[in-house]
C-alpha cells in the first residue's frame, strides 16, 4: 500500500510536469518563447520517470519485449547519427521524447482523476482561445498557425475525453452528435478567423474520419501515405507553375512550404542513413526558414531512414491497437483527433514536439482506458 502510493505521488509529479509545460507553451507568446525550447528537455526528464515509475525494466528483459528493444535501437541509432553528423543536442531530445510517447502510450495507466486533470488543462487552454483571447488573422500577436494548432491540439483532447465521460450514462447518439456538433462548429469558426489552411484541412480531416471514413486498419496507411506524398505533389506544382496566382485564404497557394521542402530534400538525399542532423545553419545554409513544418519529414530529414522506420512502426501499431472489433464512439472520436493531427502536422512539426506530442499521448491514452474498461465490463 505504502509503494502504490509512492508510485501514485511520482505520477502526479510526473503531471505536474505535463501541465507547466502545457500552459507555458500553448498560452501567450511571451511565456512560449520562455519555455519552448526547454520544454523537450523537461518532457525527457519526466518520460523516463513515467517509463521507471510504471515499467518493469526486468520484465522489458525476461518476456523479450521487442518494441521495448526497437525503443533503445531508435533513441541509440538517433544519438549515433546526431554526433556523425554534429547535430544540435536538441534534436535527440525531439526523437527520444516521441518515441518514448509511443512506447508508453499503450503501456502505462492514468487514473480517470489524472487523466481528467490533463484533459481539464487543455479546456482552460481552449477556453482561454476561444473567448479570451481574441486574436484574428488580422490583429494576431501570435504566430496565428501557431494559435490554430493549440485550439485544434486541444480541441481533440477536450472532445475525446468529453465523450469518453459521456459513454458512462446512458445517452442517445443524438446527445454526442449534437455536443460535438456545436463544439465543433466554435472551433472551426475561430480557426477560420485566424487563416490557417493547415488546421482547417485538419478540421475536415476530423470531421470526414468521424463520420464518413470507415473505420478499417487500411486506413493508417491511407493518412501516412497522403503525408508523405502530400509534400511532393505540393513542390510539383510549384515546380510545374499551374498555382502560381493562385490563392487560398488571403495567401498563395504556394506559401514558402514549396521551397522549404525542395531545398531539404536535396540535402537530405546526401545523408539518407544519418540524415541531416539540427544544425541547418550549416546544412542549409542559404535557406531563410531553417524549420521542415512538416512532422514526419522532420524526423525522416534529421534522423534518416532507420530510425524514422521505427517510428512509422510504432505509430501504426498504436494507430491499429485503436481500431479494433470493439470500436466504439470512444475510439470514433480517438481515431478522428489522431487523424487530424497527422495531417496537420503534415503543415507543421506539430505532434511530434512538445507539448503537442504529450497531448498526442493522452489520445491514445483515452481510447486505451476505453479499450481496458470494456474487456473488464465483460
Amino acid at each position: 500500500m505504502k509503494y502504490q502510493k509512492i508510485h501514485q505521488l511520482i505520477d502526479w509529479c510526473i503531471i505536474a510536469i505535463f501541465l507547466f509545460f502545457i500552459v507555458t507553451t500553448m498560452t501567450t507568446a511571451a511565456l512560449r518563447i520562455q519555455f519552448t525550447y526547454i520544454a523537450p528537455l523537461g518532457l525527457f526528464i519526466a518520460l523516463c520517470l513515467l517509463f521507471l515509475n510504471q515499467i518493469s525494466l526486468k520484465d522489458c528483459f525476461y518476456k523479450k519485449d521487442v518494441e521495448f528493444y526497437l525503443l533503445c535501437f531508435g533513441i541509440f541509432l538517433a544519438g549515433v547519427n546526431i554526433m556523425l553528423i554534429g547535430s544540435n543536442l536538441g534534436a535527440f531530445f525531439t526523437i527520444a521524447d516521441f518515441l518514448l510517447i509511443l512506447y508508453l502510450a499503450n503501456k502505462i495507466h492514468l487514473d480517470n482523476i489524472q487523466l481528467g486533470t490533463i484533459a481539464f488543462s487543455c479546456i482552460l487552454v481552449l477556453f482561454y482561445w476561444l473567448f479570451i483571447n481574441k486574436e484574428t488573422y488580422d490583429n494576431s500577436i501570435s504566430n496565428p498557425n501557431v494559435a490554430s494548432l493549440i485550439i485544434f491540439t486541444s480541441f481533440c483532447v477536450c472532445i475525446s475525453f468529453l465523450v469518453y465521460c459521456l459513454s458512462s450514462f446512458s445517452l442517445s447518439k443524438w446527445t454526442y452528435h449534437i455536443a460535438i456538433l456545436i463544439i465543433f462548429y466554435i472551433v472551426t469558426k475561430r480557426i477560420l478567423s485566424l487563416h490557417c489552411r493547415g488546421v482547417l484541412l485538419a478540421i475536415i480531416a476530423w470531421a470526414g474520419t468521424y463520420y464518413i471514413l470507415p473505420k478499417k486498419k487500411f486506413t493508417i496507411s491511407l493518412i501516412l501515405g497522403f503525408s508523405l506524398l502530400m509534400p511532393v505533389v505540393y513542390v510539383l506544382l510549384w515546380k510545374s507553375g499551374l498555382v502560381d496566382g493562385v490563392t487560398v485564404l488571403g495567401k498563395k497557394f504556394a506559401s514558402g512550404r514549396d521551397i522549404i521542402w525542395y531545398e531539404f530534400f536535396k540535402v537530405f538525399i546526401h545523408h539518407p542513413i544519418t540524415g541531416i542532423g539540427s544544425n541547418f545553419d550549416v546544412m542549409i545554409p542559404d535557406l531563410y526558414l531553417k524549420e521542415v513544418h512538416h512532422g514526419l519529414l522532420d524526423l525522416l530529414f534529421v534522423h534518416g531512414i532507420p530510425v524514422f522506420l521505427i517510428v512509422l512502426y510504432f505509430m501504426y501499431k498504436r494507430i491499429s491497437e485503436v481500431i479494433t472489433s470493439s470500436f466504439d464512439s470512444i475510439k470514433g472520436i480517438c481515431l478522428a483527433s489522431i487523424y487530424g493531427l497527422i495531417v496537420s502536422g503534415s503543415f507543421e512539426n506539430h505532434y511530434i514536439v512538445s507539448p503537442y506530442n504529450i497531448l498526442l499521448m493522452t489520445i491514445f491514452m483515452i481510447s486505451h482506458h476505453a479499450e481496458s474498461n470494456k474487456q473488464k465490463s465483460e
